[in-house]
């Protein structure tokens, strides 16, 4: 008898359907010569130090660093009971010979591996390798089974990856927490993600805002632009242009063509459910999970934008069937042109790893979406239309520029003329559906909806108006949940190295699956809070970024890893050797941190450092951020003088002072602020906001 081992119980009940093993028992499947059973993701993980010695209960410097002769792995708490039910079937005399089938990549054959090893078994075991749950995929791997030996390399590469990790992440967080008399989780991935937002963080407090001036001339039927930096330049141009003819000198016609984004994988789902709904990672992965469990789409934790060959013809059959179904509205039904859609350009062999995109499944068809919840129907929708706008035609059209002259002054005047909409028709009803608000892009030179379609070069306008308006350049916004996935996943324009960032280039920071848990951990543990989409570094995450080297707050850590962990899959490095330096640059790191540290210097190193951000407008101490405030540091029993972060008046208007806009109110008593928000008129403003302080109340007052 033969035995099958997958990673998840879906994927067993889906192979054991095609191999003939249709009777269910508890924790496996049986029959026609084969047992199916699971592992439920990592039922094997590290040991903890204590469990190698009681003494490393304690967190002191005195145990570390902490590096195991021999390693240890332990059974998960949560997973013993499946645990249980594999080892007792492998070690069945009745089982000959064992099938891998977790997973077609590094994590899937370490799930599989640990396990091995841990039931001491040395029974010989075949790989199933196959990136598509469908029925012909199913079958031609198990007709092309490779010897389990053939992967012993890539197992090295993930077992390597796995102990790196745990030698890294367990000294560094001992060693720090130790050092600094507070708990401080540490660790490759983790410890980058929060460096990436307090760096922005920074950049936003420092920069500098210039001011410019856009300068507009109605043309009747269209504007045009031109930009001054200064406001004397741009009063001259007023001066000299308003009410003069203006001459159209050049027109320029280029037909454009935007193709439709791929398929979701689970990172680009989580950025577009951020995007339109202002769902967090984390509520995206759930939602995702239950409609995957509910067998209404395929396998969520995917890194993948594209289908496998033989996915081809279900794959369309889907789509016809989508398109005859009460799921989707009035207007894509009688819209949709399948003349108009390609299955082909979501087909891509090379482009599917362990799995294939997320796309919804046949069951969907018979679904009563009603008894989902809003969010759950939401991500479904997302999901559908993903894939219905995935194959669709291109949206074409005929991009025109204008140059005008007024008076030797040069403005420009862009627009856009529909030739044929393509997916953007459906990616507009799907914004309908959803009921989703997406932020819109403010842009200097806006550009018309169209350009008068006569206009002609050498074409004189008369007593053509010009108005002025000033602005202020703006730092890049906070990260948000979406920008950070993307910026996590990109890790590797953060790195100058070309071969480092080669190598970072296939997985980032994370794996689509554990970006959402960074994220919530991280702001669990206190280094980032959430405030509406953004996501806001606080005083702890400055403090311990300034205090961690480079090696382990910056991606390049991940990149060099991943290099050497490629080179070990491919037999061009021994595991042994990648341990070796992984070993000596935790000695390096403990030894260096202990000897530079200063036991009373440090203790209350979190506690103590406060960001400056101006004088106190009533006593001249020292204004400081506080969780809730910005606040005179002379205290509770001190003037009393404090900015609240969630003060009513920026509520109503939306906005949230920035550490920048309280220095500079403190400073020069105002601060102009863009895009505040009239609840009456529903739309945003500019206006400048004066500091009015009563000596008792801090308020608030608009000067226009």
């Amino acid at each position: 008898m033969k035995m099958v081992v997958t990673e998840k119980p879906s994927v067993a009940r889906d192979i054991a359907s095609v191999i003939g093993a249709d009777k269910k028992e508890f924790g496996y499947y049986s029959g026609n010569g084969y047992l199916v059973s699971w592992c439920v993701g990592h039922l094997i993980e590290s040991a903890m130090p204590d469990e190698y010695n009681p003494k490393y209960k304690k967190w002191s410097l005195d145990t570390l660093p902490f590096i195991p002769e021999t390693w240890r792995t332990v059974v998960a708490d949560r997973t013993k009971t499946q645990y249980k039910i594999l080892e007792t079937l492998i070690k069945s005399e009745k089982v000959k010979e064992l099938i891998c089938a977790t997973d077609a990549g590094r994590e899937g054959e370490l799930i599989f591996r640990l396990v091995y090893d841990k039931t001491g078994t040395n029974k010989p075991f075949k790989r199933l390798w196959i990136s598509s749950m469908e029925t012909e995929a199913i079958k031609n791997g198990f007709n092309t089974l490779k010897d389990g030996k053939e992967y012993e390399n890539l197992y090295q590469a993930a077992v390597s990856r796995m102990n790196a990790d745990f030698l890294v992440g367990i000294n560094a967080t001992r060693l720090y927490s130790c050092v600094y008399k507070k708990k401080l989780n540490i660790g490759r991935v983790q410890s980058p993600t929060i460096n990436i937002i307090v760096k922005r963080q920074r950049e936003i407090e420092n920069f500098k805002s210039v001011p410019y001036f856009t300068i507009t001339a109605d043309c009747v039927g269209f504007k045009a632009y031109t930009r001054a930096d200064d406001k004397e330049a741009a009063e001259s141009i007023l001066e000299r242009c308003n009410n003069k003819k203006a001459c159209v000198t050049k027109i320029e016609k280029k037909d454009k063509t935007e193709i439709a984004a791929a398929l979701f994988d689970l990172t680009t789902l989580q950025r577009e459910a951020n995007k339109l709904l202002g769902y967090s990672a984390k509520q995206t992965l759930d939602l995702a999970q239950s409609l995957y469990e509910a067998k209404l789409i395929t396998y969520p934790r995917t890194d993948s934008r594209y289908l496998t060959d033989d996915m081809e013809s279900s794959t369309t059959a889907l789509i016809f069937n989508l398109l005859k179904s009460k799921l989707l509205d009035a207007k894509t039904l009688n819209s949709y042109d399948t003349s108009k859609s390609k299955i082909q350009k979501v087909v891509n062999n090379k482009k599917v790893t362990d799995h294939h995109a997320i796309i919804p499944t046949k069951k969907v068809l018979q679904a009563d979406l009603a008894k989902l919840p809003m969010a759950g129907r939401n991500i479904l929708t997302l999901i559908i239309y993903r894939l219905l706008t995935a194959v669709y035609a291109a949206n074409k059209y005929k991009h025109t520029k204008l140059t005008v002259d007024i008076e030797g002054v040069e403005f420009t005047a862009t627009g856009n003329q529909t030739i044929d909409l393509g997916f953007k028709e459906f990616q507009n009803y799907l914004i309908e559906i959803i009921k989703a608000k997406p932020e819109k892009e403010e842009k200097d030179d806006p550009e018309n909806e169209s350009i008068p379609p006569g206009i002609i070069e050498g074409q004189i306008i008369d007593d053509v108006k010009v108005t002025s308006q000033e602005k202020k350049t703006k730092p890049l916004p906070p990260y948000t949940e979406a920008t950070l996935l993307a910026a996590m996943e990109n890790a590797g324009k953060f790195i100058e190295d070309e071969e480092l960032k080669k190598a970072i280039k296939e997985g980032g920071l994370g794996t689509p699956a554990t970006r959402a848990g960074i994220i919530e951990r991280i702001i669990k543990t206190g280094f980032i809070e959430r405030k509406g989409k953004k996501l806001l570094a606080t005083q702890q995450a400055y403090i311990l970024m300034d205090l961690l080297p480079d090696k382990l707050k910056e991606p390049e850590m991940t990149a060099e890893w991943e290099k050497q962990l490629d080179e070990i899959k491919k037999g061009q490095l021994n595991s042994a050797t990648f341990m070796a330096d992984i070993k000596a640059f935790v000695r390096d790191i403990v030894e260096s941190t202990i000897k530079g540290s200063n036991s009373e210097k440090n203790t209350g190193t979190f506690n103590s450092r406060k960001v400056v951000l101006g004088k106190c407008p009533r006593c001249g101490q020292n204004i400081i951020e506080l969780p809730k405030s910005y606040a005179c540091s002379s205290g509770r029993d001190g003037c009393g003088f404090v900015i609240w972060k969630e003060d009513r008046f920026f509520k109503d208007k939306k906005k949230e002072l920035t550490k920048q806009q309280v220095s500079e109110l403190l400073k020069e008593g105002k601060v102009k602020i863009t895009g505040l928000y009239s609840p009456r008129k529903d739309t945003t403003y500019d206006a400048t906001v004066v500091l009015n302080d009563t000596g008792k109340y801090v308020n608030f007052k608009l000067e226009f």
